[in-house]
């Protein structure tokens, strides 16, 4: 009786071996994690951008990424990119499959580019309140988070143009960005004003006036409007 449940365990864990080769994606990760597509709902990957001028991606080629499910799953050192046209993640497998991961199951991809300027991290984030057409399905990249995330949405589009003088027609990708807060379980579109992070940041106002005052915060200035929330952050 013994020998035949050894053997009745041997044959089951058999046939998952077998069944995980048919639709696992291996990941380049040094731990040896896996990818499967039946996990992640994944399909196979088509390149639908073969005639179009610029890239759908945030950056073109594949990296090094950490990819978190929005079931608390965790992937490491995946190969990965994420499509800014249609908000979703991208990952390649050790032995050059690539695959895409269902709409809605990234919560967050954090991106590590090594430059030879050095090593850059980007996160993006997803599930934020609907905003100006964007659902909870797009992706931000993340800037600070706190009482205050600064939040930038990166959206890409497909757009056709006209050579006037040769009546060709061609497609590019079009880049339009927006930068965000979400405070309060809300989103709000940042307004380059002083009045509108007065507005905000309401509740530390005599703070936050005075770091405005003394660091001359010029509101169109990226670097400087973050110091300003991880500012507010810190109060």
């Amino acid at each position: 009786m013994k020998k035949q449940l050894l053997l009745f365990v041997f044959l089951m864990s058999l046939v998952e071996i077998m069944s995980a080769q048919d639709n696992t994606i291996n990941t380049t990760g040094k731990f040896g994690s896996q990818i499967f597509l039946s996990d992640v709902y994944g399909r196979a990957f088509e390149n639908k951008y073969g005639d179009i001028n610029g890239s759908a991606y945030f950056l073109p080629e594949y990296k090094f990424s950490t990819i978190f499910l929005s079931d608390g799953r965790k992937y490491y050192n995946v190969k990965a990119k994420l499509n800014l046209v249609e908000h979703e993640v991208v990952f390649k497998s050790s032995s050059g499959e690539e695959g895409f991961i269902g709409k809605g199951m990234v919560s967050t991809i954090s991106i590590v580019d090594s430059t030879k300027q050095g090593v850059k991290n980007y996160t993006f984030q997803s599930g934020f309140p609907k905003i100006d057409n964007q659902t909870s399905l797009y992706f931000y990249q993340v800037y600070t988070t706190g009482k205050a995330t600064l939040l930038k949405s990166i959206n890409k589009s497909i757009e056709e143009r006209l050579n006037e003088l040769s009546g060709e027609k061609s497609k590019e990708f079009m880049v339009r960005e927006n930068g965000y807060i979400y405070i309060g379980g809300e989103m709000k579109r940042i307004k380059k004003e002083k009045e509108f992070f007065m507005n905000i940041l309401a509740d530390q106002a005599a703070a936050v006036n005075q770091y405005m005052t003394t660091n001359k915060i010029n509101f169109k200035n990226e670097d400087q409007v973050l110091k300003l929330i991880e500012f507010y952050n810190s109060l």
